[in-house]
């Protein structure tokens, strides 16, 4: 390459140079600018919010798969039913076995974003699905001894009914062959639990049996595809966000109907555990709403802990969350006949109106008289209690723990057997169930980490910008300087080929040179001929 190639090459660079210095300074300062006006934090949680279709935090909610949740069943088998009916032990003695370990799957399906009110309904479809690593081998086939829910079941619903209903009853159940107790596997206690009064009692007053199989996992997660309507966008803000409206279109716990006379069981501003509310404090109250516990429950803070790399907010169900309430007409889970007592919440709406009621697992924190007649319970906060971690950000829960156990309630009977009228005024513990999502996946993970370093040097973004521009702008003005230096000492090239450019310059000058002298020279004569005139002028006077 010659040295008139190497000098353009190097302007060419020269004048790209100053303009990538002023793009990327334009750039820098617009950025810095902007960065000192907005707080790039607030704008990701602003739009978030939107719940935009395209962005990574709907896709994580859309899409559950990644997120492990286990669901454990711990069942409460019968070891002295025959002594006890006897009258030989004065308590039922239960053994709790398990744990069942299933996964619970949650899809988000149908969803249509209502822009007139800034919601979005979706379908919320959740099933369980039997995690053989997890289990002990033939835990499904294992048989344990359990209370006949069926008989005592219905025998409660008939308590307030005429003498002759309760015959009926009597007759129906000596027919059937049907026992107090029942021998079956765990896996048709949870899935496929039949029994001959069910049969029986279906064929004569089927109004009065809607189920044949009243499998306890059956029951709680047949057609679980719910409608769920939540809030989102800036009309409700962070405060609001992804809180329930209406589940199966009603504002309500299902099953609770208020222009029916029904006490109003609020669901509104819970959540079903996928998102909570963003830009949460010390004072923030998250609402947990399950299906299976048939109300929704409210969960405080309770301090800051590590979750791996992130830090979140702890939040715990209190332990009277199951008490009574002193207005005893706001109080829509006293149970039928305000027989329930502290510590014990009615979920019958939610379950064919069987007299089952909820309570926290083994009894713990709660001292039930109506358990007096039983033993075998362990209570351990560490085990039992239920509570949320959450991001305080987002509001996604990095771990979250749900606990609660199913009871069958006997209200004090009479008119029934004597099998019957044992359990009157009993509690009988049928299983416990935790859902547990202990961690998120890496990705998301990661995202929340660069969140937060972004949070942390926001402060000072504006001014690396600022300095970036400054660092560009003067790149830019010593390429230009330089750019100059170069042109001076390496002109352009002549637009005639061949012309030197020196040359001309040189002719030019003397030619310059010669029309000057030119120009003296007629300066001189003319002022001979002029001295010339005026002599001869003198010698005609003369």
């Amino acid at each position: 390459m010659s040295s008139e190639e190497n000098v353009q090459s190097s302007k060419t660079r020269d004048v790209l140079a100053i303009a990538v210095s002023a793009l990327f300074a334009v750039i820098f300062f617009i950025s810095g600018f902007f960065l000192h006006k907005h707080e790039v934090t607030r704008l990701i949680l602003d739009d978030r919010l939107k719940m935009r279709e395209f962005m990574p935090h709907f896709r994580w909610w859309k899409n559950t798969s990644d997120v492990l949740v286990t669901c454990k069943i711990y069942v409460f088998s019968v070891t002295n039913e025959q002594r006890w009916m006897e009258g030989l032990e004065d308590r039922l003695n239960f053994e709790e076995v398990g744990p069942i370990t299933y996964r619970e799957t949650l899809d988000h399906l149908d969803i249509i974003f209502h822009a007139n009110n800034s919601t979005m309904s979706y379908n919320s479809h959740r099933q369980l699905v039997f995690m053989p690593e997890l289990n002990v081998d033939g835990i499904l086939n294992k048989t344990i001894t359990v209370p006949n829910i069926a008989v005592l079941g219905m025998a409660a619903k008939l308590q307030n009914s005429s003498s002759f209903v309760k015959w009926g009853y009597r007759l129906i159940l000596s027919s059937s062959g049907d026992n107090v107790f029942i021998n079956t596997t765990i896996y048709n206690y949870l899935w496929n639990l039949t029994s001959p009064i069910m049969k029986s009692a279906r064929k004569i007053v089927p109004f009065m049996v809607p189920l044949e199989n009243i499998g306890v996992l059956s029951v709680m997660y047949q057609n679980y595809n719910d409608r769920v309507n939540i809030r989102h966008g800036k009309l409700y803000g962070n405060e609001q966000f992804f809180m329930i409206n209406t589940y199966r279109n009603r504002p309500t716990v299902p099953g609770f109907i208020p222009e029916n006379g029904d006490c109003f069981a609020s669901i509104l501003n819970a959540s079903e555990g996928a998102s909570y509310q963003q830009n949460l404090n010390e004072n923030s109250v998250l609402i947990y709403w399950r299906r299976t516990l048939c109300r929704a429950v409210p969960l405080y803070f309770d301090k800051k802990v590590h979750r791996g790399p992130l830090v979140g907010y702890k939040f715990v169900l209190p332990d009277d969350s199951y008490d009574r309430l002193p207005n005893t007409s706001a109080d829509c889970y006293k149970g039928q006949s305000d027989s329930l007592e502290n510590g014990m919440t009615d979920m019958s709406k939610c379950l064919l109106d069987f007299p089952v009621a909820a309570t926290s697992p083994h009894y713990f924190a709660r001292n039930l008289s109506r358990a007096q007649k039983i033993s075998g319970m362990m209570p351990d906060r560490d085990k039992h209690y239920s509570y949320i971690i959450a991001d305080p950000s987002f509001g996604i829960p990095l771990d979250q723990c749900a606990r609660t156990q199913s009871n069958l309630v006997l209200p004090r009977v009479n008119g029934f057997s004597d099998e019957i009228m044992k359990f009157s005024g009993m509690i009988l513990p049928m299983f416990w169930i935790e859902y547990h999502q202990s961690e998120l996946p890496e990705y998301i993970v990661k995202s929340l980490q660069i969140f937060y370093v972004i949070k942390s040097a926001q402060p000072y973004l504006p001014y690396f910008f600022y300095i970036m521009f400054t660092v560009f702008f003067i790149t830019g003005i010593r390429k230009a300087q330089l750019y100059d230096i170069r042109m001076i000492e390496n002109p352009p090239a002549p637009l005639i080929p061949g012309l030197n450019p020196n040359s001309i310059c040189s002719n030019n000058n003397n030619n310059s040179a010669d029309i000057m002298e030119n120009s003296f020279n007629i300066i001189n004569n003319t002022d001979n001929i002029n001295n010339n005139s005026i002599n001869n002028y003198i010698l005609t006077k003369n």
